[in-house]
């Protein structure tokens, strides 16, 4: 067994097929099938099933299927690795971020992050926490780096304190709310509410809070993305609770007005896996992020939020080996 066979199995297990699987590795389809065969002659087990329908996974292969991608993953930072040390970053970096900061974070992150290490691969993912996703990845290995917000943290999972901000009702432009103006709990009950669907952890804030007084949103709509949310709130369908991250871009456009809600927050982590060290591009990555972060927040386009553990400087990525 070696690496180039457990990558050839991991891309026919994707496409569920040998043929497709030959196309796209720039591999003969004979050959392909004679390292399959090789392969689970080296393990004494039957991998793949064959039909007419496609290439399904024994439950050998399902069992070989998760131990090979962290396998992969362990030995690719390995060698960006042993690279990082003769010259700059390279190889692979995976992280996963909250839909929520595409505009605050994601973006000023990858655009600073591909300019500075272009010889990374870089791999972004928008996932919910709310639904476990990048929690998940990360723990499977499929993540090097996410952001998710605040929980209970798997035991593989090492889990750092990064931004803390408030949770915000966003309304139309014309219904008049202030970021200077705090709202109680109270003041959320009459407005017909275009809430993110079930689970959604910044819902699940604010209607833990709620239920503690014994109140309840009226939920006119359910929406799955936060594009179509905010677009619903834009067109005056209605009100909805989100972070501030989530609106300032539109709120710096004038498009949405919103306020704080009282004593109601949500905290972000960082978390990466506790076994498995950062690539020095993982270590970049991490410090970026808290720059960028910090950036936004003393410059005003992140209000109310604040940067939890350590302030980067300037100079922090420059110094790392």
């Amino acid at each position: 067994m070696n690496v180039r066979q457990l990558r050839y199995f991991l891309q026919i297990a994707e496409l569920g097929s040998v043929t497709r699987a030959a196309e796209v590795l720039h591999i003969a389809q004979p050959a392909l099938s004679r390292q399959m065969r090789s392969l689970e002659e080296d393990l004494d087990a039957t991998l793949l099933h064959r039909s007419e329908r496609g290439i399904t996974l024994t439950e050998a292969g399902e069992c070989l299927r998760g131990s090979a991608v962290e396998l992969l993953r362990h030995f690719d930072r390995v060698r960006s690795e042993v690279r990082d040390r003769s010259g700059d970053a390279s190889g692979e970096l995976t992280i996963a971020l909250p839909p929520s900061m595409s505009e605050l974070l994601a973006f000023p992150v990858v655009q600073r992050f591909r300019t500075s290490f272009p010889n990374v691969l870089l791999r972004v993912f928008e996932g919910s926490s709310g639904v476990l996703d990048a929690w998940s990845m990360v723990a499977q290995g499929r993540a090097d780096l996410a952001v998710v917000a605040s929980g209970e943290p798997l035991a593989s999972l090492e889990a750092f304190p990064f931004i803390e901000e408030p949770m915000c009702l966003i309304g139309p432009a014309e219904s008049g709310l202030s970021m200077d103006k705090p709202l109680a709990l109270e003041d959320l009950v009459d407005r017909p509410m275009v809430a993110m669907s079930r689970p959604n952890v910044g819902r699940m804030i604010v209607e833990s809070a709620m239920a503690e007084r014994n109140l309840r949103l009226n939920i006119a709509m359910e929406v799955n993305t936060r594009q179509l949310v905010l677009r619903a709130v834009e067109s005056g369908l209605g009100f909805t609770t989100l972070p501030v991250c989530s609106g300032s871009d539109l709120l710096e456009r004038g498009a949405i007005s919103m306020a704080p809600i009282k004593d109601v927050m949500i905290s972000w982590l960082l978390i990466k896996g506790r076994e498995q060290g950062l690539s020095v591009a993982g270590q970049r990555m991490q410090l970026m992020l808290r720059q960028v972060a910090h950036e936004q927040i003393s410059g005003g386009r992140w209000p109310l939020a604040r940067l939890k553990g350590f302030i980067p400087s300037g100079t922090d990525v420059a110094r790392l080996p």
